[in-house]
């Protein structure tokens, strides 16, 4: 990727397309405020910085808008640079002149993420709080807002930033020695230095291992209703929803194929997937199909909900779906053990160890379930929304740093640590935590990160 010109200034809509109320036009850079005055009317000699005016939009003399103009001075903007938003009668016309007035007064149109890419390249904010914009214009849940606006507050930076600094100093510790050729510095310390070290490591795996939980807050909880036929897997997904999505029938084999089903339960989103019944003796090509594609659906899977049959005893088909699932499901996936139709449990019923028990006809033990199904993400929060990594790219800086960290640990085991070795290992962890905050980052990785990026922000 080559990084555009900074250098220029760009405008864009940042306002959703389509007719509507009212809209916002973006120009930002070195001639915004000229750019703008072209068109605009009484021409503001000197505005103020975060001023708001009532201004005329004029193309040729003639009339366009009145529109509210709000003038911010750089670098104290969004961009960092001089910036102008026009708030504008959402019309479509309206929007396509005073953009085509822009462009023709010196402005080119923006790219995808072009204003937040900026943003970054000025100092304004970090990657990781870059990318947490686009996740904010992205949440679709209480939870995954949450996390987002957390991190773009700053919240995983400040994290990483202070494992830096303290990596920093072990660093810089071991260089000293290490460019002393007099042996005129104390030697180290190894027993202090170790436990720094160790510490450091942790607190960095503990952030990367809450990648899992913290992906389910942004994408959703992707549960797989599994089980044998006839367990009523169905009934279960209508219960947990509130109203009848899937056909129920006493007939076993009705799901034939997969049936999803989004709900919010705590501020969580959670993507429920219905299959059909995990059946050995499958006949039709229709029941195999049905079979193979519950499989592929476990396979995906962040949560298996294995149903059971409290009305009857175990079955050979329980114990299939069982081997089926443990074969077939991630090795991070969590398997819920569950007992439906407790309402018609009775003698021949039974027993429930391991189980969580509920009735989709009764509602008996649902609130329980959905609280076991966001229970990580939930633990996200309990433990402070700054721990909260979303993203792949911050988990794949955050693994490889632990794993330079794990690897300074065993070389600080040896009976005589090899110095160098050691500052490698440390310089590795630094590269990695750097990249995640942007300060190492290649322009392809940008290049990944703002192309997501509707044009406007």
């Amino acid at each position: 990727m080559r990084l555009p010109d900074t250098s220029d200034t760009i405008a864009a809509q940042a306002t959703p397309p389509g007719a509507g109320a009212l809209a916002v036009i973006r120009i930002s850079g070195p001639a915004a405020f000229a750019a703008a005055s072209a068109f605009l009317s009484p021409v503001p000699r000197s505005p103020g910085h975060a001023s708001a005016r009532l201004l005329s939009v004029k193309e040729g003399g003639a009339l366009v808008d009145r529109a509210v103009v709000v003038f911010y001075r750089g670098p104290a903007s969004y961009t960092g640079d001089d910036t102008v938003e026009i708030s504008c009668h959402g019309s479509p016309y309206i929007i396509r002149t005073i953009l085509n007035l822009a462009v023709k007064n010196g402005a080119r149109p923006a790219g995808p993420g072009e204003f937040t890419l900026r943003a970054f390249l000025n100092g304004k904010l970090d990657l990781a709080q870059a990318e947490a914009v686009g996740e904010l214009i992205a949440a679709s849940s209480a939870g995954a807002h949450r996390a987002a606006i957390t991190q773009a507050e700053g919240g995983l930076s400040s994290e990483v930033r202070v494992i830096r600094a303290g990596l920093v100093e072990l660093l810089a510790e071991l260089e000293a020695r290490l460019d002393d050729s007099y042996e005129e510095v104390p030697a180290l310390e190894l027993k202090a230095f170790s436990g720094r070290a160790a510490a450091a490591g942790k607190k960095t795996l503990g952030l990367a291992s809450g990648y899992e939980a913290g992906r389910g807050i942004r994408e959703g909880v992707k549960v797989v209703i599994a089980g044998a036929p006839n367990s009523g897997k169905s009934s279960l997904l209508n219960a947990l929803l509130g109203y009848d999505r899937a056909m129920v029938s006493p007939r076993s084999g009705t799901t034939r194929d997969t049936l999803e089903a989004p709900l919010e339960i705590n501020g969580f989103s959670v993507l429920f997937t219905d299959t059909a019944g995990l059946n050995a003796r499958a006949a039709s090509p229709l029941e195999r199909e049905g079979v193979r594609r519950a499989e592929k659906a476990i396979a995906a899977a962040d949560t298996v909900l294995l149903v059971k049959d409290a009305s009857i005893k175990e079955t050979p088909g329980d114990r299939l779906a069982e081997r089926e699932i443990a074969r077939l499901a991630l090795k991070s996936a969590r398997l819920v053990r569950v007992l439906n139709k407790t309402d018609l449990r009775g003698r021949k019923g039974r027993a429930s160890a391991g189980c969580l028990e509920v009735s989709a006809k009764t509602g008996r033990g649902l609130p329980g379930l959905k609280a076991a199904l966001v229970a990580e993400q939930e633990k996200v929060f309990r433990d402070g929304a700054q721990a909260a990594v979303t993203s792949a790219r911050h988990f794949a800086a955050l693994a490889a740093a632990a794993g330079e960290l794990a690897g300074l640990a065993a070389l600080l085991k040896k009976k005589a640590p090899p110095l160098e070795l050691a500052a490698e290992r440390l310089r590795g962890a630094l590269q990695y935590l750097g990249a995640l905050l942007g300060e190492t980052a290649p322009e392809e990785v940008l290049e990944s990160v703002f192309r997501n990026f509707c044009v406007g922000k």
